[in-house]
């Protein structure tokens, strides 16, 4: 009965392997055919031609604003040894 389970792990491991490889094969020639078509077709934008220095510096301000995260004070009490004591009695039981 082990032989099987056995057999059939390896032979079900063989199996996820080839099919990832074949995935990762197809996935790897899809990436050639297609860079080599959006590298051509591709223009570089310039920031500066589609937005004017106003718009530019009105957008960095959103984002900044929108990705500042105030992080709170913690204040911890001056005997913190104490309650580490009480928590570490506590986890221990």
């Amino acid at each position: 009965m082990n032989e099987i389970g056995l057999m059939l792990t390896i032979s079900g491991m063989i199996g996820v392997f080839v099919v990832l490889s074949l995935l990762a094969f197809v996935m790897w020639a899809m990436g050639r055919v297609f860079r080599d078509n959006k590298a051509k077709n591709s223009e570089i934008i310039k920031s500066s031609d589609v937005f004017s220095e106003i718009e530019l510096f009105a957008i960095a301000a959103a984002i900044l604003q929108h990705e500042s995260v105030k992080v709170p004070e913690v204040k911890t009490p001056e005997n913190w040894k104490r309650y580490a004591k009480i928590y570490a009695v506590r986890w221990s039981e």
